[in-house]
């Protein structure tokens, strides 16, 4: 196993970041439509 440095810390957090935010603007964009699909997040 490798040593995990701060350089990929940093790299997994962008990742993370630009992921969740893309998965923000999908669900900010499709309000209705995840409302009809997916009952239990009201």
């Amino acid at each position: 196993m490798k040593s995990y440095g701060w350089k990929d810390l940093l790299t997994d957090a962008a990742i993370i970041a630009v992921v969740a935010g893309f998965v923000l603007v999908v669900v900010g964009s499709f309000p209705e439509f995840l409302g009809k699909s997916v009952p239990f997040l009201k």
